[in-house]
Parts: structure tokens; C-alpha cells; sequence
């Protein structure tokens, strides 16, 4: 099926779709105390040497659950991050003033009684790192998720999870869900930049640093909320602030790094009509769109939004549609 949105409403429509998200689908608090972390630790392989590599992987879910239920109900969720910005900051931002809504996407699901886990791939946030940014290839981030959902898999009892990518990591999930289509529930491509042909040159440089205004630089300012900017340019610089330059090397100079064809779990992809970044008006998007072999699919445009959608304020709009899409049996 597909839904997609104008790109221009009133402003009074847009709140009333707001408040109908907020009725339908209960609130996180920023706080809230029914929510559990956990770290984990996956055994992943280097892009550089081949050596046994261990990935970090945060977990949420809800406090007095079963664990062992997600084994029934299969509500296990992945979350891939994109090309700056670790997955722990992009997915569970947590901001210490005292908040009406969460801003965090793994508080929101694990409040729906998903099992939510994210990871950060190699030379990322706390994962191992090591002297080769450019040996950090899509197909090396790829590797990185087969490791990590092999992990869940066993330790969940699931032989399937959701799958969500952001960004760059719509790329990686894009490519392992090509590869390894019976790992795969249902996937969701969040500002996808689906351009198919190079677009620039390869990097020399084994890494780069992400500034301050390179983190600010993901925000569109009217979609955003200062505090949020603010608490994720904090934490980008204590565990983000330099990235392995293997990411623009494939989108610099290897485009297309998927085939739609090729992916053939349910599909929806969201974008938010603001986003500089991917935007909505990309030429090759519905012919993308189109190519996706299953028709159980969507692709979705979320007004007032931009790239960083997740903790943008229309973000609730967005948690409703991925909780509503990972709960379709």
C-alpha cells in the first residue's frame, strides 16, 4: 500500500495531526522509570586486519517484562545508524531538562513493548576502533549488523527482527537485507539518500572530525528544539567526535549501493519534507519506491520535519508510524 503526504498544510492541520498522535499512541516521559538499558558486547570482524572486533550494543525495553516473550510475540527491533553520529545519541538521546515527551525512539518502542536494541558499527561511538576509517565500508557496516542480529536472534529466540536504518544506514540495511532477506521482518528506511550515481571524490583521509557545526548542520532549525540540538552536540562531541571516512567514500564515489529489486522484505520508507540532507524531492525516490518488489509497503512524508527526524518536534508523528509499522503481523 502506499501513503504519501503533501508536502504543504496549514499549520493547523499539522498540530491536530500532532495531537491525534499524542491520543492514540501513550507517551514516554523523558524519566521514565518503567524502562530498562542494557550493554551488550558483539564479536564482529575488522575491515582492517580481519581480527576478532568487539561492537557495542544498547538495549531498552520495558522494566517488568518477559524477556523471554519476544520469542512469541517477535517485537524485536534493530536500529542502524547513519554516517556521523553513534546509535546510542541518534536513537536514545536523552535531554536532562525535564521533558513532556521523550526524545528518545527506544524509550518510545520499548514503552510499546518492543525489544529495542542499537549498535554502533566499528570506529564508532563505543565500539571498537581502529587506525583504518576508510577500511569502514557499507559492506563492512553490513558485516558489523549480521554479527549483531545473529547475537539477538539467539539471545531473543527470534529468527527474524525489524530492521530500521537512518540515513547512510538505510545503505547498510539496505545492502544486508539484500543479502540476508530471512533475517528480516520488516524494514524501515528513514531519510534514505538514494541518488545513483557518484557525487563527489574519494576521500584521502582516514577520518574526519565532526565540529560542533557539523552537528548542528544535521538540523533544520524549524523542525527542532534547541535543548535537543544542544544535548546531541554534547554528547556527538564525548562519543562521536571523529568518523571513519569509509562511509563517503561509497556514497562519494560508489553509488548505488542497493538495488530495490533486490530487497524484499516489507518496506516503508519516511522522510521528513524539511530535510536538506535527503530531501523529498530526490529524482530517483519514487522510481526507489517503485522498484521495492514487495507490495506491502509505504513511503511516508512527515510535514515539518527534517533530517534528524528523530528528535525533531514532530518526532511523535514519526515513533507512531515505525511502532504502528513493526506491529503489522
Amino acid at each position: 500500500m502506499m501513503r504519501a503526504e503533501t508536502l504543504l498544510k496549514p499549520v493547523t492541520v499539522l498540530l491536530a495531526l500532532i495531537a491525534a498522535v499524542l491520543l492514540l499512541h501513550p507517551t514516554v516521559t523523558a524519566t521514565d522509570e518503567s524502562i530498562a538499558g542494557a550493554e551488550h558486547w558483539v564479536q564482529s570482524v575488522s575491515g582492517a586486519d580481519g581480527k576478532p572486533i568487539k561492537l557495542y550494543v544498547w538495549e531498552k525495553r520495558l522494566r517488568a517484562g518477559d524477556p523471554s516473550a519476544f520469542a512469541r510475540s517477535g517485537k524485536v527491533v534493530l536500529l542502524a545508524h547513519g554516517a556521523g553520529t553513534p546509535g546510542r545519541i541518534a536513537f536514545d538521546l536523552q535531554v536532562p531538562e525535564k521533558s513532556a515527551v521523550t526524545y528518545s525512539l527506544m524509550d518510545y518502542l520499548a514503552g510499546q513493548g518492543f525489544d529495542v536494541f542499537t549498535v554502533d558499527y566499528q570506529n564508532y561511538g563505543r565500539s571498537d576502533h581502529h587506525p583504518c576509517g576508510l577500511c569502514v565500508t557499507t559492506q563492512v557496516a553490513a558485516n558489523d549488523l549480521n554479527a549483531v542480529i545473529d547475537y539477538i536472534s539467539k539471545l531473543r529466540g527470534v529468527d527474524k527482527i525489524h530492521l530500521l536504518g537512518w540515513s547512510w544506514g538505510t545503505n547498510v540495511t539496505g545492502l544486508f537485507t539484500m543479502q540476508h532477506p530471512e533475517k528480516v521482518r520488516r524494514l524501515v528506511l528513514y531519510a534514505p539518500p538514494v541518488w545513483s550515481a557518484p557525487r563527489g571524490q574519494a576521500p584521502t583521509e582516514e577520518f574526519r572530525t565532526v565540529t560542533p557545526d557539523n552537528a548542528r548542520g544535521l538540523f533544520e532549525l524549524p523542525a527542532s528544539d534547541a535543548i535537543a540540538v544542544e544535548t546531541w552536540v554534547k554528547e556527538v562531541a564525548q562519543w562521536g567526535p571523529k568518523a571513519p571516512n569509509g562511509v563517503l567514500l561509497d556514497l562519494n564515489t560508489k553509488m548505488p549501493l542497493t538495488e530495490p529489486k533486490k530487497i524484499a522484505a516489507p518496506t516503508m520508507i519516511i522522510l521528513g519534507d524539511l530535510d536538506r540532507l535527503t530531501p523529498i524531492t530526490q529524482p530517483n525516490l519514487p522510481g526507489f519506491f517503485a522498484e521495492l518488489p514487495n507490495t506491502d509497503k509505504q513511503l511516508i512524508i512527515i510535514p515539518g520535519a527534517g533530517h534528524a527526524l528523530t528528535v525533531q518536534k514532530p518526532r511523535l508523528r514519526f515513533y507512531g508510524e515505525v511502532a504502528k509499522w513493526f506491529s503489522v503481523e
